[in-house]
């Protein structure tokens, strides 16, 4: 006599139902493109990294071209116009736009990894040692920014290099997202996890490393982005005053600079660069709204 069966079949006509547990990744991923603004941003930034470091490889004029006439309106030669000395505007803006977000872009990168760094350990730690470092980061928050850069970049302007004035931006940008990681990292270190870490021998540095910033990275994420789009606002306001990047090397904030004195007969001269800061600074905010939404702990239960 054969054993029964331990198995039952699905009745005819009843479709077998199949469940698949999705990664956090996946439902970050999910609750993103959800968010229509945030993704038509991300399309319109990416275009705009496009046009600043492929464009200059296919346009037939760089931002160094002085042969054109001055003061062209936009044609079908020189589409953005040309400026008093000839430059190609279009060439100029390309090249703006490039130095503009690599900036931005170091800055972010520079001080997200620091604050970041700073924040956890003090808020990991606590006590004496965080006290110490959130006085410091208080410290260099209460800086008038605009004066301290221009101080700073005043005594590395021997050809006012980007990465000089990267490096300023970042000492003035990292103490924002060291005060956003401390306070994650206060609620984190609670965690059962970090017991559980910490049980198995764990070293401090491999629980900040591999625990705590991996699980604070929505907020991370968000403060690069935000530091992204202030980033340009302040490249743009301290080329504007001439403590920004100088000739013969060129950014958005310095060609608005230039045609200052030109917008009411030469408006293009303004007005395009100015469009580029706009849009860099909307989508990087947009992207990172909805970045902040999908990391949003509320939403992250695990579905079937």
């Amino acid at each position: 006599m054969s054993n029964p069966t331990l198995a039952t079949k699905a009745p005819q006509g009843v479709q077998e139902i199949t469940t698949r547990q999705r990664s956090q990744f996946e439902l970050v991923i999910r609750r993103f493109l959800r968010h229509r603004l945030a993704v038509g941003s991300l399309v319109v930034f990416l275009l705009i990294v496009l046009f600043a470091f492929v464009g200059p490889l296919v346009w037939k004029y760089d931002h160094t071209y002085i042969d054109g006439p001055s003061f062209s309106p936009p044609s079908a030669e020189y589409p953005l116009g040309t400026d008093q000395a000839g430059h190609d505007l279009l060439g100029q803006s390309m090249r703006g736009t490039q130095q503009s977000l690599k900036i931005s872009l170091v800055v972010a990168l520079i001080a997200t990894t620091f604050g970041s760094l700073w924040g956890a350990i003090a808020g990991f730690y606590r006590g004496w040692l965080d006290g110490l470092l959130m006085r410091i980061a208080d410290v260099v928050l209460t800086l008038p920014s605009i004066a301290i850069a221009v101080t700073l970049a005043v005594n590395i302007r021997g050809g006012a290099r980007w990465w000089g004035l990267a490096l300023v931006l970042s000492f003035l940008a990292w103490a924002g997202i060291s005060r956003v990681v401390r306070g994650v990292v206060l609620s984190l270190r609670e965690q059962e996890f970090v017991e559980a870490a910490k049980a198995m021998g764990a070293s401090d540095m491999r629980i900040i490393l591999r625990h705590l910033l991996p699980n604070a990275l929505g907020p991370i994420i968000v403060a690069a982005t935000v530091t992204i789009a202030t980033t340009i606002l302040s490249e743009t306001a301290l080329s504007f005053i001439g403590f920004g990047v100088q000739r013969p090397d060129t950014s958005l904030g310095l060609l608005i600079n230039d045609a200052k004195l030109s917008v009411q007969d030469q408006p293009w001269l303004f007005y395009f660069p100015g469009l580029f800061i706009i849009l860099i600074a909307l989508t990087v905010n947009f992207v990172g709204d909805g970045l902040r939404d999908a990391f949003d702990p509320r939403q992250t239960l695990v579905r079937r």
